[in-house]
């Protein structure tokens, strides 16, 4: 994965696959920083996503099972299917996303060059390019949604076997991830897994 030529909530994301590897390590600022990263940067509001957001969620799926994930810590599995929940509301397109996906393929080009140029800009010009309103910006967040969208079959994959966990929370959690977003079925809010406040 390129990472140079994505984007997320402050902007080039290339410096984002060593957030979620932090939270491996034992190094006690870096963890805090990755987690920090992980919440407030590389998801939008509203459950919203960035072009960073689908690869950095395959990069949490993999840290699921992984046994260096929070050995003294055994919630932070659960803060990982919350963040899987979150990336499942932003994957929900509804009827959308044949529609956003035709527009993807027929701008390919156009999408590409204005992310590349967003992400290798400074932050004025990437103010500017948002304010200006000529570029194609919004169906770039658009095509960032639709690989969220293109990514639920590996997240349905991963996270039910957490459903059979002896942690309620966990189970709670699990739920929530494979569960509104993904099948159409209304589950409390991931808050409820106490880790995330809109």
């Amino acid at each position: 994965m390129d990472w140079s030529g994505l984007f997320q909530g402050s902007g080039p994301a290339g410096d984002t696959p060593r957030h979620p590897a932090a939270l491996l390590g034992d190094d006690a600022k870096a963890f805090v920083a990755g987690y920090s990263h992980l919440w407030s940067t590389t998801l939008r509001l509203q459950g919203k996503a960035w072009p960073a957001t689908a690869p950095t969620a395959l990069l949490v799926v993999e840290l699921l099972d992984n046994p260096l994930l929070g050995p003294d810590d055994p919630s932070l599995p659960d803060a990982m299917l919350a963040y899987l929940y979150e990336v499942g509301v932003a994957a929900e397109l509804g009827d959308r996303a044949a529609e956003i996906r035709a527009w993807v393929r027929d701008r390919a080009p156009e999408l590409g060059a204005w992310t590349a140029a967003y992400a290798s800009t400074g932050a004025d010009d990437r103010a500017r390019m948002w304010r200006d309103g000529t570029g194609p910006g919004e169906l770039v967040l658009d095509q960032a949604a639709l690989a969220c969208f293109d990514l639920v079959p590996v997240l349905l994959r991963r996270a039910p076997p957490h459903l059979a966990s002896e942690r309620a929370r966990r189970r709670t959690c699990a739920a929530a991830a494979v569960g509104s977003p993904w099948l159409g079925i209304r589950q409390p809010p991931v808050n409820a897994c106490g880790w995330r406040t809109s």
